[in-house]
């Protein structure tokens, strides 16, 4: 297993996000979740946002099962359930975020979602704490951190990254893209997650291949020490940026 403690703490101190790199896991038995000594237990129904919240804010090690979610939405996303046909048909959409039923069905199509069947159960934890072999890694961060975790994805192996954003259930675009594609997904928290997950007006969220995060910080040291870094210094919207420009680039 990789040393995540090592890995995170590095990675915390080039970008420095304002809370805790989100380990995720889906397992094949409801056992294996209930029987974790970490997980603190639930109080009632949740949503996926609230786990993650409970572990970026919290500091805790949280996980759910099918019957664990307040709406069967969450469940899909993760691979957990099948889609009611009250959804899949764009029932459900249709009264809030659809003008018509079509297109509400068109939107619950286009929704990335793990097949169900082989996973019973998600944990979370904070990935600091080398709590198990991930297979997701999830990163809440500001627009100019999320920057520069995108140059550090593009320093070394160059290619043009593509995100990706169905509206209302980002944790799609986020979770199950990035399970399904193993490329970085990265998303705009919906009205869902900033109103039950508290995802803040500043902050988006992305999640890696875990393979990636050892080559993310090596990535963000050597841009670092070419003086890209965070926070960004200003130079100045109305100088003449030219003698900053050669001080970096020459003439």
């Amino acid at each position: 297993m990789s040393d995540w403690t090592k890995l995170t703490r590095e990675f915390e101190y080039y970008l420095r996000p304002r809370t805790f790199p989100v380990a995720i896991k889906l397992l094949t038995s409801v056992e294996e979740l209930r029987q974790n000594p970490w997980v603190r237990p639930l109080v009632g129904k949740t949503t996926l946002c609230q786990l993650i919240t409970k572990v970026r804010t919290y500091d805790w090690t949280v996980g759910a099962a099918a019957e664990d979610f307040a709406t069967p939405q969450c469940a899909s996303i993760v691979g957990l359930a099948e889609l009611p046909d009250f959804i899949k048909d764009g029932t459900m959409r249709n009264i809030v975020w659809c003008k018509t039923l079509e297109d509400a069905k068109k939107c619950e199509a286009a929704i990335p979602r793990i097949p169900p069947g082989t996973y019973k159960a998600i944990l979370l934890a904070p990935l600091v704490y080398n709590p198990f072999e991930p297979d997701l890694i999830l990163i809440y961060a500001n627009p100019a951190q999320m920057a520069l975790l995108i140059n550090a994805l593009q320093f070394d192996r160059y290619e043009r990254l593509t995100f990706h954003s169905v509206g209302e259930t980002s944790c799609a675009d986020v979770i199950a893209e990035g399970f399904l594609t193993k490329k970085p997904a990265l998303s705009i928290p919906c009205y869902g997650e900033r109103r039950f997950g508290h995802a803040q007006d500043d902050e988006l969220a992305m999640s890696l291949p875990p393979g990636e995060l050892e080559r993310v910080v090596e990535n963000l040291k050597a841009l670092y020490q070419r003086g890209i870094r965070y926070p960004v210094s200003y130079l100045g919207a109305g100088c003449d940026p030219s003698a900053a420009l050669m001080g970096v680039y020459g003439k």
